[in-house]
């Protein structure tokens, strides 16, 4: 948690305006903040005993039927290898209810 008001700090100097910093994250959490813990999630059950060593967030993708696609590249490192994993989470816009999580190696 340290870490993550970090960097947001770091992103957003006004963070430290906040006395507390629970409430310094969540005010300065971006709309995908929840896609993209989900999006590691995912990751690490997959590739159980992988690290995350790096995190992107690439856009949210508008598709058919008020469908929209919030895509996240993760680099990760397990046994020596690094790699990195796409994981896209397909949400209904509007009530933005999880319809599935797709995770691709790349």
């Amino acid at each position: 948690m340290k870490a993550i008001f970090l960097l947001l700090s770091i992103a957003n100097p006004d963070a430290g305006a906040f006395a507390d910093p629970a409430a310094a994250i969540q005010a300065a959490a971006p709309a995908y903040a929840k896609w993209g813990k989900l999006a590691m999630e995912e990751t690490a059950k997959a590739y159980h005993g992988a690290s995350i060593v790096d995190y992107r967030y690439e856009g949210r993708f508008s598709g058919a039927e008020g469908v929209a696609e919030e895509r996240f590249l993760l680099w990760l490192r397990q046994e020596g290898r690094e790699f990195g994993v796409r994981v896209a989470c397909r949400v209904q816009q509007g009530t933005d209810h999880l319809l599935d999580v797709k995770l691709t190696e790349i």
